[in-house]
């Protein structure tokens, strides 16, 4: 049979944030079976390109059947793809793997209607489906997959999954153009809000394991069953048959654990050392399976950041969510880590059922102590087929799942408009806590600021800098191009774009240092072009209004932007929950019919807003006009 496997995007623009290794072994295990593949890894293509390849594909005419994986956090963009395939080709099989098909099955099912869904490693179970359909045999035989009879979803129970990794074939790489995603690391370097990474090079995703041992509440295994664990050796010929092949720098581990114990590590470490390889490689480890002789071996060949599961400085939130550690496990870990000069990743979980205003003082405390400036807040998600799912749905929590699932899919407006709340903190408090605690992150990383050597700029969105580490003061040179999100119009107009700096890694000490967007030499520009339109007002004795009320980004941007608060004449939002909380010396109003009129001959000042294009449009729509509109948003049109 010809398959075409699509891995779908969680961003809009052409991306390197995830390579779907999975579905490349899913590929290269049918190939053996004597099926062909092809390929559309949207994450490297722009939004408009993606329909487009799509269409060119299915309208060959030589595509038997469609697989997609996918998150659950893909469930909407899964559900578009199958309308839009529907549409080109209405009888055309398509098959569902991934995590979005271990949990929620029948709701799936019920909802993107693909013909089947592979639950669990799908190497063996998609195979024995693709032979069911090829010879016309009743494919709900098929253990391990959700088929149809009639109009209800069946599950034919658990099928086989590998028992030995290194039995199957390596991952077919190519096929998801794996040379275009070492191609976009290397012009762009690696970028996320926790650390930007200009250093990695030709980066390679690899994967040593699968699935983990610990059963934490908030997390999920996607249904990739025990924990399985590859020879290492095997894994070291690969890094250096990649090496060979594609002129690999540097590695990525994808496993959630990369190990359970120190020995496989010191293993890897030795193999690495005795080939003499010359790579940077990453992974995650647990806090409790690392000393400093194991971390100075990592440090020696090329590992100078590790993830770790910090979630709390409380312990009785880390007993509630089952995670097996201390915060004296966890401090010890901190002070070895720094030790051996490695980097640390790692996050702080808000809202398990057993936080309180009090665990949280608890680990703020903790995290001072500890120095994590960069270890963000995040709040505690409640991912289907996790402990703390079925927590909130037997709490009445969630009242309908579909909607949930759906919410999901945009993660911001889930954490700002429909979060979850699994304490006994009232929502009020709880929303409260959460933007508090964002906005303790941007204030964290400023404790920890690098100092700007010399700049100049190379084009519109691009800068050259000298910096240098407030910690070692060890001096890099860097080119950036910033916003980082962006297309061949420019910068994708986020509502905090050109806000939140940049955090980098110290190559030499290990720690990371926070490089405020100001600070940039081309995006400086127009922070002076903005604070001179605030000050001209100012000058002239106007008042303004101003839209939104800021809450995340309040601290740290009027520390960039001065805007005196005798020139507000009144702040305004469009959302419920920033009623009366104040800003810039005014309790915030909300947007209705009958205020935006006072907008009529004002200055209004709009400031990193996600919804400054509705704001001018309401105001287009009603006739009303303000004497002039100052948009920070249209700074980067």
């Amino acid at each position: 049979m010809n398959i075409l496997l699509i891995s779908p995007s969680y961003y809009q623009q052409a991306n390197a944030s995830y390579f779907p290794l999975g579905l490349a072994c899913i590929s290269s295990y049918i190939k053996t079976q004597g099926h062909t593949v092809e390929g559309l890894n949207f994450n490297h293509m722009h939004h408009a390109d993606r329909s487009r390849r799509l269409n060119d594909v299915l309208k060959t005419g030589k595509i038997d059947l469609v697989g997609i994986s996918g998150l659950t956090v893909a469930f909407n963009e899964i559900d578009k793809l199958i309308k839009e395939i529907r549409n080109i080709q209405s009888d055309i099989p398509i098959v569902l793997g991934g995590g979005i098909t271990a949990v929620e099955g029948e709701l799936m099912m019920n909802t993107l209607r693909p013909n089947y869904a592979v639950v669990g490693e799908g190497e063996f179970i998609f195979s024995r489906l693709l032979k069911a359909i090829e010879n016309n045999i009743d494919t709900c035989k098929i253990a391990g997959i959700w088929c149809w009879d009639g109009e209800n979803p069946i599950y034919t129970g658990e099928g086989e999954s590998p028992k030995h990794l290194d039995e199957l074939p390596l991952p077919d790489l190519d096929t998801f153009e794996i040379k275009e995603h070492i191609q976009l690391q290397e012009e762009h370097g690696q970028y996320s809000n926790h650390l930007t990474r200009v250093d990695v090079g030709r980066s390679f995703p690899i994967s040593a394991s699968r699935s983990c041992p610990f059963k934490c509440t908030f997390c999920h295994h996607a249904g990739m069953g025990d924990y399985k664990k590859r020879n290492i050796v095997k894994v070291v010929d690969q890094i250096e048959s990649y090496i060979d092949t594609y002129g690999v720098t540097c590695f990525s581990i994808y496993d959630e654990l990369f190990s359970a114990n120190k020995a496989r590590v010191v293993e890897f470490c030795k193999l690495l050392k005795e080939r003499n390889l010359n790579i940077k490689w990453f992974c995650q480890l647990r806090m409790d399976q690392i000393d400093l002789p194991m971390l100075q071996m990592m440090r020696e060949t090329g590992c100078n950041y590790i993830s770790f599961g910090i979630e709390s400085g409380s312990d009785a939130v880390l007993d509630s969510m089952k995670k097996k550690i201390t915060k004296k496990i966890i401090a010890d870990a901190v002070k070895i880590v720094r030790e051996a000069k490695i980097g640390i990743q790692g996050n702080f979980l808000f809202g398990d059922p057993a936080e309180t205003e009090e665990t949280i003082k608890e680990s703020l405390q903790f995290q001072e102590e500890q120095q994590l400036y960069f270890c963000d807040w995040s709040a505690v998600i409640p991912y289907a087929g996790t402990p703390i799912y079925n927590f909130a749905v037997q709490n009445g929590l969630i009242e309908d799942r579909e909607i949930f699932m759906r919410s999901l899919c945009n993660i911001s407006g889930y954490l700002y408009k429909s979060q979850v709340n699994m304490t006994k903190m009232s929502d009020e408090q709880y929303k409260d806590w959460y933007i508090y605690l964002r906005e303790i992150n941007d204030e964290n990383h400023r404790k920890r600021c690098a100092k700007v050597v010399s700049g100049n700029i190379l084009s519109r969105w691009k800068s050259e800098l000298t910096i240098s580490c407030p910690c070692c003061s060890h001096q890099q040179t860097l080119s950036l191009d910033f916003p980082f999100e962006q297309d061949e119009n420019g910068p994708i107009l986020s509502g905090s774009v050109g806000v939140q700096g940049v955090n980098i890694l110290c190559p030499e000490c290990a720690r990371k240092m926070h490089l405020k967007a100001k600070n940039i030499p081309h995006i400086g520009v127009i922070y002076d072009q903005f604070q001179k339109e605030i000050d001209a007002i100012k000058d002239n004795n106007e008042k303004i209004i101003v839209v939104p009320s800021l809450d995340r980004f309040a601290t740290t941007f009027l520390e960039d932007i001065y805007i005196d608060k005798e020139i507000v004449d009144d702040v305004y939002d469009m959302r419920e929950f920033r009623k009366e909380k104040y800003f810039l010396g005014k309790a915030t109003k909300v947007i209705d019919d009958n205020n935006i009129e006072s907008f009529d001959g004002k200055t209004l000042v709009i400031l990193p807003f996600i919804e400054y294009e509705k704001i001018i449009g309401i105001l287009k729509d009603k006739a009303i006009t303000p004497k002039r509109i100052v948009c920070w948003n249209e700074f980067f049109s």
